[in-house]
């Protein structure tokens, strides 16, 4: 029996206690349905020690020891480090797992409902796969990297609010991401797309809904995809710019605050991003990094105002009806617009940019109201 007495002691650190035993039983040359017998246990139980489904109780590592000549305390010790190791594992799951609800419950769900990213309202052991399905990725540390690279990517046109909700943004744009992968696009063409933002401009004269659908068809054929996609709240989003491929570009435009002209000034401002502006830099609000100190958000609106009421017609009405203070009626003013073929709402946008026309003016309704739906339908 003295062979017995020898303590084991191996060279690698087992995941369970059953493994040391294991691990002895294959030193010694004993079968397990041998050990079993010896020990007065069934052999299934034994089984399941090794394979760590049932603990080493006291009374079974006295039978051990008394087979084995390993110490009952021992094995106790062992086992007792296992069951600390998986407490401490079921306390670091727990607190992965509430930190995961915390990072979940970040997401306007609501929004995510509208803009159909998400079919139902997940329940609550579901909403983070259901998230990370929505957003494609596979884990919460997968979607920090890649989104806030894809935000960093993204040409946005916001409001300034001081209360932007980035999981809003990110929702609108993963939206909007959504919806120009599904846009079949040909190979983009700069020559193409200036020369069609000129056939846009005229389109600029009928009411959205009659000219929405030719809008994205003609620019998918430039290389443009174009995303309609319905505002969310906190984000202050009007539109966004980005290049999907070198060969296709995406323009992604909110109907936030529900008027065509805001529509349109974002479409050709977003238009400028893409025609004038680096694929790589980075364009957000009074961030000039990589523009050579130039304001492209400032550049891009100038861009955007010349393209649908020039500065011409602006000065025009301004020597026919005053810089300020302008008295004039809805029907002079659809006469002005139309004999200088510009949407009366454009024009009274961009007057009202100009101060010329005041916020207040009863010709507030000639602004055409829209409103998108969503575009995962």
């Amino acid at each position: 029996m003295a062979s017995q007495n020898v303590q084991f002691r191996p060279d690698y650190e087992p995941r369970l206690p059953g493994e040391y035993l294991r691990r002895i039983l294959d030193e010694r040359g004993i079968k397990i349905v041998d050990f079993a017998r010896r020990t007065g246990r069934p052999t299934k139980a034994i089984s399941e020690i090794i394979s760590g489904k049932v603990a080493i109780t006291p009374e079974t590592a006295i039978q051990f020891e008394r087979v084995l000549g390993e110490g009952a305390g021992f094995w106790l010790a062992l086992e007792a480090k296992h069951q600390l190791s998986k407490a401490r594992s079921r306390e670091v799951e727990a607190e992965s797992q509430r930190s995961a609800v915390s990072w979940a419950d970040k997401f306007p769900i609501d929004e995510m409902l509208k803009l159909k990213l998400l079919d139902k309202r997940p329940a609550l052991a579901d909403r983070v796969d259901r998230i990370l399905r929505a957003f494609g990725v596979s884990s919460i540390s997968a979607w920090e990297h890649h989104w806030q690279e894809r935000l960093d990517l993204s040409r946005f046109k916001q409001q300034n609010h001081n209360k932007i909700d980035p999981f809003g943004v990110a929702v609108w744009l993963r939206c909007a991401e959504v919806a120009a992968d599904r846009i079949e696009t040909s190979t983009y063409s700069e020559v193409e797309f200036r020369s069609l933002l000129t056939e846009i401009r005229e389109l600029t004269l009928s009411p959205w809904d009659t000219i929405a659908q030719e809008l994205v068809s003609s620019c998918a054929n430039v290389g443009v995809a174009v995303a309609l996609v319905p505002s969310v709240a906190k984000t202050g989003l009007r539109g966004a710019a980005y290049w999907a491929t070198k060969d296709k570009a995406v323009i992604a435009v909110s109907d936030r605050l529900k008027r065509e002209s805001n529509v349109w000034f974002s479409f050709f401002h977003e238009a400028c991003h893409i025609l004038e502006h680096s694929k790589k830099s980075v364009f957000l609000d009074e961030n000039d990094s990589g523009t050579g100190g130039r304001d492209i958000e400032k550049e891009a609106d100038r861009y955007s105002a010349e393209k649908l009421v020039p500065r011409t017609i602006v000065d025009e009405f301004k020597a026919s009806y005053g810089p300020r203070d302008v008295r004039i009626t809805q029907k002079e003013f659809k006469r002005f617009a139309s004999q200088h073929c510009v949407a009366p709402g454009l024009l009274l946008a961009r007057l009202q940019h100009e101060k010329v026309v005041p916020q207040g003016t009863q010709l507030t309704k000639l602004k055409r109201k829209v409103e998108f739906a969503t575009p995962l339908n």
